[in-house]
């Protein structure tokens, strides 16, 4: 009977089970099949975990519904009734997965041989992963099958806690990469992952560089839902003995909300990195990060531009906003990124910046007071006494980081990550040590 069946695939010694953290740490070097809905799967999942739905969207209501109007016994035979035309299809999505693992693992690292580890996911960890769980174990050679103990709402729960104070587990100190728009700071964070640096790319995760423009050249946003979970599983990767770089965000990147452990971990930063490019820089990045003949390309760009401009007729004025169309529909992509510097400016300085807390701001200035005639050692790199809103409202110290032109006029990528180190290091070396390091 149905009952029979539900009963021996749920049983505790039918597939074993396999806790949250170990399914995170496993990483890219295990498969994981997510089996719940479409709908479930959009809002948020694991990373990397491929949807092989057990139901699609319609038929999960209405097994659901039925469990609750006309009892257990009746949602099994509608759900499996459901299912059946679609298990040879889930198998399949399962093997190719595992396929996939064994040729990266491989490539990776000479492993060709041994199991592939199989995580089976459903929302709680109950029937939908059980019953696929038990039907891979069956049907999958060359890999272990196991399922998630409490499911996706057992990962979540992880993914909201990861990037607070967990379990006493250490955390990486926070540098914060600061500066006004256009200084190049999502680039000197490329070139610093490029150089063996750790980061965490929260505009790249958001697919938005966080302003009414930050759409151009990018994918659709996910979720806030699961833009937090590849936040939190970003985290958990980081090595805990070393800086990782953060770009200075506020609590949104587009749509995308910024976990509010990680944002109060940038508030609180030991050090942020405030980076200070002269205007033509500023201008030349923008227009290479905007308005590129390829990105221009695009039949949706210039109309999306329009509409981009023409949301900031309340902050901007009419007037202004119409100087700024004119110029873009003329091509002329310098002089619509300077029509628009002075207003972000302004955003930034009003609005990103007095955010900062002011919890540790006595201890910045004195140790600030105390590096005030530290060599530069010949890096573009300014450690100073806070006096202005932006210092007086960092829970850190704030160094500025001089970025200058390369020979093309655009922002010098190989200093700038030169003058970046060398600040960690004289605030290492001379600066306060962090009394509030996880």
């Amino acid at each position: 009977s149905m009952e029979r069946f539900a009963a021996l695939a749920t049983a505790p010694s039918a597939v074993p089970r396999a806790a949250v953290e170990t399914v995170v740490d496993a990483g890219a070097r295990a498969a994981l099949v997510d089996v719940r809905s479409p709908g479930e799967y959009a809002r948020g999942r694991a990373p990397r975990a491929i949807n092989a739905p057990l139901f699609d969207n319609d038929e999960r209501a209405a097994v659901g519904t039925a469990y609750k109007t006309r009892g257990r016994g009746e949602a099994l035979v509608l759900g499996m009734a459901a299912a059946a035309p679609r298990l040879e299809a889930i198998v399949e999505r399962a093997r190719r997965a595992v396929e996939t693992v064994a040729t990266t693992r491989g490539s990776c690292d000479g492993e060709e041989d041994g199991e592939i580890d199989v995580y089976v996911m459903c929302f709680r960890g109950g029937m939908r992963s059980s019953c696929v769980g038990w039907l891979l174990k069956e049907r999958l050679r060359g890999a272990r099958v196991y399922v998630v103990e409490g499911g996706y709402k057992a990962f979540r729960r992880w993914a909201l806690e990861r990037c607070g104070p967990t379990r006493g587990l250490p955390a990486p100190r926070v540098c914060v990469v600061g500066g006004r728009t256009g200084v190049g700071k999502t680039r000197a964070l490329l070139a610093l992952r490029a150089k063996g640096e750790q980061i965490i790319d929260l505009e790249g995760l958001a697919n938005h560089a966080g302003s009414a423009f930050g759409w151009v050249g990018r994918e659709p946003q996910p979720t806030s839902e699961h833009y937090s979970n590849l936040v939190a599983c970003e985290w958990h990767a980081l090595d805990a003995s070393r800086w990782v770089f953060i770009e200075d965000e506020g609590p949104h990147v587009g749509r995308c909300s910024v976990d509010p452990l990680l944002f109060e971990r940038m508030r609180n930063a030991p050090l942020v990195l405030r980076m200070v490019a002269p205007r033509e820089v500023r201008l030349h990045t923008l227009v290479e990060d905007y308005a590129t003949s390829e990105l221009r390309s695009h039949p949706e760009w210039m109309p999306t531009m329009r509409e981009s401009v023409d949301k900031l007729v309340k902050r901007l004025g009419g007037d202004r906003v119409r100087d700024i169309r004119e110029k873009l529909e003329a091509g002329d992509f310098t002089a619509v990124a300077e029509g628009l510097l002075e207003y972000y400016d302004g955003l930034y300085d009003k609005h990103l910046m007095s955010k900062r807390k002011d919890r540790r701001a006595a201890r910045a200035a004195n140790a600030n007071a105390a590096n005030a005639n530290a060599n530069d050692d010949a890096c573009s790199v300014q450690s100073f006494t806070s006096s202005t809103t932006e210092d007086e409202a960092r829970a850190g110290v704030v160094v500025d980081v001089n970025c200058v032109a390369n020979a093309s006029g655009g922002l010098d990528e190989d200093l700038l990550v030169r003058d970046v180190l060398c600040a960690v290091a004289l605030f290492e070396c001379e600066g306060p040590n962090d009394p509030e390091r996880a």
